[in-house]
């Protein structure tokens, strides 16, 4: 029988970063529900456009609160210090970030220098705002996932 200690792995949850962290989702998802209408179709969009000038902006805003919070709060270190397996997925996921915030700044930026009255120029800046849109929900997906995988590691998944 050995001596050495018992050594469990406890993936352990900030209380103040779980509340910051569901605050930032509930506003981003608002946002977006609010965007993602409005953005569907170039006709709606031209109709409402000043309004989705400045819903990019406060997308913009959004995101980089939303950025900072997941790697000021450690983005899942201690998952990752417990399942160093996913480290390499977790890197890939922050360095999306810098990517996803440019993105969203020159479309924020981009939107107030669209002429409406040019359908090309609105249906050109709806497609590329709906690439980003993609992007970032599935970046948004693997991090969700890799939260799971670092919960299943620590928990451990039942048979």
């Amino acid at each position: 029988m050995s001596n050495d200690p018992i050594r469990t792995r406890r993936l352990t949850i900030n209380a103040a970063f779980l509340k910051d962290i569901k605050d930032d989702n509930r506003d981003l998802k608002k946002l977006l529900d609010k965007i993602f209408p409005l953005a569907a179709h170039p006709q709606t969009a031209t109709n409402h456009w000043s309004e989705l000038v400045e819903l990019f902006g406060c997308l913009r805003d959004q995101l980089a609160l939303h950025f900072a919070l997941e790697e000021a709060y450690g983005y899942f270190d201690e998952a990752v210090d417990s399942a160093p397996e996913l480290s390499a997925v977790a890197e890939c996921l922050r360095g999306q970030h810098p990517d996803l915030f440019e993105k969203i700044r020159h479309l924020a930026d981009k939107s107030s220098e669209i002429r409406i009255d040019s359908g090309e120029q609105v249906a050109r800046f709806l497609a590329e705002f709906n690439a980003f849109r993609t992007e970032f929900e599935k970046h948004e997906e693997a991090e969700l996932k890799l939260i799971l995988d670092a919960l299943d590691d620590d928990l451990g998944v039942g048979d």
